[in-house]
């Protein structure tokens, strides 16, 4: 049987090899952990959960929340630290519904990370969310929270 090279083990096996970066070997996993009340936000809004720093490879992306607004939906994207500009709106997750009590794996929905695809961070990097559909609850609001995986140094 014929084996296969990943891209990382390719470079090793290169002459002369190439160094993998530490985001592709013996780096340290990282969370960023994000949890906001979010009352009454509007079709919009946008709220900014956290950063991650430069050389990051992004490896995961989960969204908890308690039930919502029926067709409340929420976008994670990434945007520069430095000047705020978007880098994606739907770069960690499309538009996931938040209308019910649930955890879901979203890395698989985003643009940057979705059919295998991997993303590394080229700057420090905010993390933001985009609500969408409909507003959250009133009173007692939202519960949501955000953790995305990554590894670096």
């Amino acid at each position: 049987m014929a084996e296969a090279n990943s891209i990382q083990m390719a470079k090793v096996l290169a002459s002369p090899p190439v160094k993998l970066q530490p985001n592709e070997r013996n780096g340290r996993s990282r969370i960023m952990f994000a949890q906001i009340v979010w009352i009454s936000g509007q079709i919009g809004d946008t709220v900014y959960l956290g950063r991650i720093p430069a050389g990051a490879r992004i490896t995961g992306c989960w969204l908890n929340t308690a039930a919502g607004t029926a067709s409340s939906t929420l976008a994670i994207g990434l945007r520069k630290a430095s000047d705020k500009t978007v880098i994606d709106a739907t770069g960690l997750a499309a538009a996931t519904s938040i209308a019910s009590a649930q955890k879901t794996d979203t890395i698989s929905t985003g643009t940057l990370t979705k059919n295998g695809l991997s993303y590394v961070t080229q700057q420090e990097v905010d993390v933001y969310g985009t609500l969408a559909g409909a507003v959250t609850p009133v009173s007692p609001g939202q519960a949501i929270a955000v953790t995305v995986d990554y590894v670096s140094d």
